[in-house]
């Protein structure tokens, strides 16, 4: 069984797509061509750092078969096209019959379709079935199929926030001091009429919201099956929040600068589960700011999500630490398709002590295609990518002070666990570096545990055979 959505806007027209005979249409999405980045300069991204991409959305309870055709700016397909369906750990080939691709998707999951390279990915997000109960009634805000605008939302206690299938709502979410709030459906929040001012603001009165949540003090909140779109910063921050959950989410389109995934500020008990986020920055980021650094930042769990990182870091701890601990954080069963700087990351840049943090079960994924993340020094520079791929930082943790620490203290990296992470690499690619560091002889980076690392299947057993670097202040890091 499968549903397909209305696309209310005009499709994309870089591959035709059919499904059970039928052709089916993709929306449209902007995403970063190139790893080309600059701290915010006053003025948004220029587009010719960027391209046309798409995503394709449906619901499908099992097994189901699509053929995909390029079309436009994208060579035509044939025998001989390098072809990547990622996760690579789902173990999807495509066959290629003249200039069609047909492949079999095993259910329920995020995708992706690469022909010949990173460039105009077509992004495949099949749904589960699901109910998400009552479209009308009191606290109920209910957006149907079509285009809306809706500018800023404003959500109380016991609201729900319904973007249906086929609905595209441009706008962005706002929420203070609020509980049990429901943001469902399988519609689109488009945040891309935001406007950031010269000054980088995180704030935009009272037109649409930069970013498409912001909850500040909110508990108990539940994000399920929504797709955002093109945020103007941060696609979803939770200031000093408690008990919220992300499930089957999906972020795409993110290209402008600092546009990074979800950002757990000071906040506890979070779930961030079966979701699929690109983004030009960091994508899952557990951060401590001053103003909210009352609050540790504990309980968090990530799990069966996949990630592309067109910037920064995969799944991250930092660089903002200002809190007196982050603990009992879990990132586990989770695919990293595409990296940047480093794929798991504990950048320590405050006060905090870092500990009882378990990464468990990660595929990192390495493709020949990757190229190195560059700072635009200046106006007129133009990316100039190198002949040789580039290897993002598998695993690092450290302890510093940079251009974002405000505690100016050192803290603390300790009782954190590496377990089962896999290196899934294109023929010819070395294994990854790592590297872990301290600050001072107080302030160490220590009891680091490598518990299974593999290199396209094989197991590495040394620090050296996996390029783990140890920088000063470490102690009792190991492998096995």
């Amino acid at each position: 069984m499968y549903k397909f959505y209305p696309v209310p806007e005009k499709p994309s027209e870089l591959y035709s797509i059919q499904i059970g005979g039928e052709a089916v249409p993709a929306n449209p999405c902007r995403v970063s061509a190139i790893p080309f980045n600059v701290v915010w300069p006053g003025h948004q991204r220029a587009l010719e750092q960027t391209e046309e991409a798409a995503f394709l959305a449906f619901e499908a309870d099992g097994e189901i078969t699509l053929k995909v055709k390029t079309n436009g700016p994208l060579k035509p397909l044939c025998a001989d096209t390098d072809i990547a369906i990622r996760p690579l750990s789902k173990g999807i080939k495509a066959a290629v019959a003249g200039d069609t691709a047909e492949f079999t998707l095993p259910g329920p999951g995020q995708y992706t379709f690469e022909p010949g390279g990173m460039n105009r990915a077509l992004h495949i997000f099949v749904d589960p079935p699901k109910d998400y109960g009552k479209k009308e009634g009191e606290g109920i805000i209910y957006y149907g199929p079509g285009v809306h605008d809706a500018g800023r939302i404003e959500l109380k206690s016991n609201q729900t926030l319904y973007i249906d299938a086929g609905a595209i709502v441009y706008g962005g979410i706002i929420a203070e001091d609020a509980e049990n709030i429901r943001i469902v459906g399988r519609g689109i929040l488009d945040n891309s009429k935001s406007v950031r001012g010269k000054d980088g603001g995180y704030t935009a009165g009272s037109g649409t919201p930069l970013g498409c949540i912001k909850m500040y003090r909110c508990k108990n909140v539940l994000a399920d099956g929504v797709i955002f779109r093109d945020s103007g910063v941060w696609t979803a921050t939770l200031f000093n929040c408690d008990c919220v959950t992300f499930d089957n989410i999906k972020a795409i389109g993110m290209w402008r600068y600092n546009s990074d995934g979800i950002d757990f500020v000071n906040s506890a008990n979070g779930l961030v589960q079966n979701s699929f986020l690109r983004c030009f920055d960091d994508v899952i980021v557990l951060k401590g700011l001053k103003g909210y650094d009352t609050r540790n930042v504990e309980n968090i769990l990530v799990r069966r999500c996949v990630t592309w990182c067109d910037w920064g870091r995969n799944l991250e701890i930092g660089a903002e630490t200002c809190a007196d601990e982050y603990r009992n954080i879990i990132f586990e069963d989770c695919d990293c398709i595409h990296g940047a700087h480093i794929m798991l990351d504990i950048q320590n840049g405050d006060r905090a002590r870092v500990h009882n943090l378990i990464f468990d079960n990660i595929r990192c994924e390495y493709s020949k295609y990757q190229l190195e993340p560059i700072y635009q020094g200046s106006e007129d520079m133009k990316y100039e990518p190198k002949a040789e791929p580039f290897l993002p930082t598998l695993m690092y943790a450290h302890l510093y002070r940079g251009m974002w620490s405000k505690d100016m203290l050192f803290g603390e990296n300790r009782d954190i666990t590496f377990r089962n992470i896999q290196i899934i690499a294109d023929p010819g690619l070395p294994a990854p570096p790592s590297g872990f560091v301290g600050a001072e002889e107080e302030h160490k980076t220590h009891d680091i545990k490598i518990e299974g690392l593999y290199f396209n299947g094989k197991r590495l057993e040394t620090l050296e055979e996996a390029r783990v670097s140890l920088g000063k202040y470490t102690e009792n890091i190991t492998i096995e």
